[in-house]
Parts: structure tokens; C-alpha cells; sequence
């Protein structure tokens, strides 16, 4: 009983409202829409929340991203996928953290904050290991909302970890046949103009800025 009413209170309070000033977020589908829908940079980004490849990215580009989707000068159709969770110490962690990130941005409905959960999720201190002895819990992710700014209905539904309204494994999973039909399917991936180019290599110079 004491789920279930998380749950419903949850539901009810979230979506929050997001800050005047910041750019839309957005669950769609199996995508995260992260920033200004007309901005001049338009991308498709694919990340597994277990690769260290993904991770470096983040970390390395995480600030500029932000910056630029502050500015008003990226969108980003992020696309998860969950190829490597059967290396996850729980065998479920990608499909957590997905849910964790559509949570953020549904509920925070703010591109800033639901990018800055992801550099959370991506940080070299937070990021589980690739066959690591763990990786993090739901009352992890929901404290690294929480020090994203992420509202406390984002929080309550982490931390419950049910598959509702989205379902994770699901997510990753649809999207892996669409980042399977490049020809070099490995992530981070970034598709500019229906072109794939390696998520660590010089692709925001190819963009307005």
C-alpha cells in the first residue's frame, strides 16, 4: 500500500514544471528530446549507460553539449540502447538507468537538468564498471537526480523502479535495431544529417556554434 501510494502521488505531482528560461525536455517514444527543437544543431545521439566509450564521451564533451543546448544551439534525439546490461553486476542497469533519464526529463521537462543527469549517470565516480561487482541502485540514481535538480515525484519513481509509464528494457531494445543499421554500429554514436560519425571524435566542429 505504501508503493502504491508513492506511486499515484507521484504520477500526480510529476510532470514538474520546468524553469522559464530552459529549454524544453522530453520523453518521446523510445527518444529523449534534450533541447530546442528549432536550434541550428539538430543530432541523433546513441549511448549504452554501461559502455566506457559512451562515458568518455560525456565526460569529455558533456560541458560544451550543455553549453550549446543552453544556448539554443542543439537538439538532441537521444537514443539509448542496453546491448551491454548482461555485463551489469544487477543484469538489469541499463534498463534502470534509461527509465531513470525518460523519469528526469518527463518530470523535470528542462533540457539542463536532464542533461545534467546524464553527465551524472556518465561520471567517472558514478559509472558502473563493464562486468564491474556493482553498479548503482535505484536509490543511487534517484540521488543523482536529486543533485541534477530533478523534482522529488522524478526522485519517488526511481526509486520505486517500476516500469511505468516507461519501461526501459523496452526502450533499449527498440532502438538497438536502428543503431544497427549503420554500418559501424558501435556507441557513442552521433548521426548528423542521416550521417553516422563516432561519438568521441571532432563532430561538434561540423555544427553551428
Amino acid at each position: 500500500m505504501v508503493l502504491a501510494g508513492l506511486l499515484i502521488a507521484a504520477l500526480i505531482c510529476g510532470p514538474g514544471v520546468g524553469r522559464a528560461n530552459a529549454a524544453a525536455a522530453s520523453s518521446v517514444g523510445d527518444v529523449l528530446s534534450i533541447g530546442d527543437p528549432a536550434a541550428p544543431g539538430q543530432i541523433d545521439l546513441y549511448l549504452d549507460p554501461l559502455c566506457p566509450y559512451s562515458g568518455k564521451m560525456v565526460r569529455d564533451q558533456g560541458a560544451e553539449i550543455g553549453r550549446r543546448i543552453e544556448d539554443s544551439k542543439l537538439h538532441i534525439n537521444l537514443r539509448f540502447v542496453n546491448f551491454l546490461e548482461k555485463y551489469s553486476a544487477s543484469g538489469n542497469y541499463d534498463s534502470r538507468a534509461i527509465y531513470a533519464a525518460h523519469i528526469v526529463a518527463d518530470h523535470s521537462q528542462t533540457s539542463d537538468v536532464t542533461w545534467q543527469f546524464i553527465e551524472q549517470m556518465f561520471s567517472a565516480d558514478q559509472q558502473p564498471k563493464e562486468k564491474g561487482e556493482t553498479d548503482l541502485s535505484n536509490d543511487q540514481l534517484a540521488g543523482l537526480a536529486d543533485r541534477a535538480g530533478a523534482p522529488p515525484s522524478a526522485q519517488d519513481m526511481i526509486k520505486l523502479g517500476l516500469p511505468i509509464p516507461y519501461d526501459g528494457h523496452v526502450i533499449g531494445s527498440n532502438n538497438l535495431p536502428l543503431l544497427r543499421a549503420f554500418p559501424d554500429p558501435g556507441v557513442p554514436l552521433v548521426v548528423i544529417d542521416g550521417k553516422a560519425v563516432d561519438g568521441n571524435s571532432d563532430w561538434l566542429d561540423q555544427l553551428p556554434h
